[in-house]
């Protein structure tokens, strides 16, 4: 009897072993796959974190700006907007001299030495520290690029940036030169590939025109710092919505943003006692929701996270205000100054100049 034939006119001995072969081939780049992702071995696990002195990936921590990047409020961002570069400064001057330094700090933004600050007044000094802050992470810019700048060329390289990228977290230097070469597949500790993957993302972002996956100085700048770049800036921005935005709306609720449980009462936020919840249901009403309508679209949050934005700095000035002004005359004093020293200069130097304020 005749084999039978099926569409493509094979009998079914032949597509028998056509499957097999297709199936054995199948198998074979597959391993051939695993075969080119060559696992790199770390020689110490201890650098496998971004350290403070991590001179090529982006900071979590960015001064005056009010957000960390993992959604995280940035506890010292009050401080920095009031000191400036005088914040760690004035963490290390004896404590009996807090209380000269804050006087010092007040008449230099009582431009009109009427012994009372301004909301107008408040607003420009906090541009002005918040300036400062720009500067300093310039430098610290420049002097990073130096050094990750190995060739000499004036760019940096993707190439350049994965390679010390890993050798900052304990892989070796050789064999990871060796897998760039061959244009292999790296195998990575899942933490270092997922930080690789969101720094590759940010460092295409910082990549302008021409696109050839070369950072200049500046690109390298807005790669690490993206306060200092538009674009930049509003990428971030995306990816903290993204994190917070539960139903991918592209607004952020009160809700989403105290992180509640999704199908949680807004009822249940402003009940809530709890330290998280309180602050930041204060943070999303008096700062976020600038139109006040229980809402805070990816324009808001823009203006929010931009340090340099006049409005940024308007919204701070009110903020001092409101926390400070003990008889509601729209200024702050000295003397309701160093009652809120808390709020100014931070919790480790604040009781004990308050001490001092009321023993005078």
């Amino acid at each position: 009897m005749a084999a039978s034939r099926g569409c493509f006119g094979l009998c079914r001995q032949h597509r028998t072993i056509l499957c097999l072969y297709l199936v054995f081939t199948v198998a074979f780049l597959g391993l051939c796959s695993v075969v080119r992702a060559r696992p790199l071995e770390q020689k110490n696990k201890s650098t496998s974190k971004h350290g403070e002195n991590d001179k090529l990936s982006p900071p979590d921590h960015l001064d005056a700006v009010r957000m960390e990047r993992d959604g995280h409020l940035n506890r010292d961002f009050h401080q920095e907007v009031f000191l400036g570069e005088e914040k760690d400064d004035i963490e290390q001057i004896p404590h009996h001299v807090i209380d000269d330094r804050l006087k010092d700090i007040f008449k230099r933004i009582d431009v009109d030495t009427d012994g009372l600050l301004t909301q107008q007044e408040l607003q420009d000094w906090i541009l002005r520290k918040t300036q400062e802050h720009f500067q300093e992470a310039e430098q610290e810019n420049n002097k990073h690029f130096q050094e990750v700048d190995q060739n000499k060329d004036g760019t940096l390289h993707w190439d350049e940036y994965r390679l010390q990228f890993l050798e900052s977290r304990g892989y070796d230097r050789d064999k990871v030169m060796e897998v760039i070469e061959q244009d292999t597949e790296i195998e990575m500790d899942v933490d270092d590939e997922e930080d690789l993957e969101r720094d590759h993302d940010r460092f295409l972002q910082a990549d302008e025109d021409p696109r050839d996956e070369l950072l200049n100085e500046k690109e390298f700048l807005a790669f690490r710092h993206p306060e200092h770049s538009s674009s930049m800036l509003s990428l971030m921005v995306q990816e903290i919505l993204h994190d917070l935005d539960q139903n991918g709306d592209q607004i952020l609720t009160l809700l989403e943003f105290v992180s509640m449980p999704y199908g949680a009462k807004v009822q249940e936020v402003e009940d809530s006692k709890d330290t998280w919840v309180v602050e930041r249901r204060q943070e999303f009403k008096e700062v976020m929701d600038t139109d006040g309508d229980g809402k805070v679209t990816l324009t808001e949050l823009e203006a929010y996270m931009d340090p340099r934005s006049d409005q940024q700095a308007l919204n701070e000035a009110r903020q001092m205000i409101r926390v400070a002004d003990a008889n509601n005359d729209g200024k702050l004093s000295l003397a309701e100054i160093l009652d809120n020293c808390q709020f100014f200069i931070g919790s480790k130097m604040a009781n004990y100049a308050k001490v001092v304020h009321e023993e005078f």
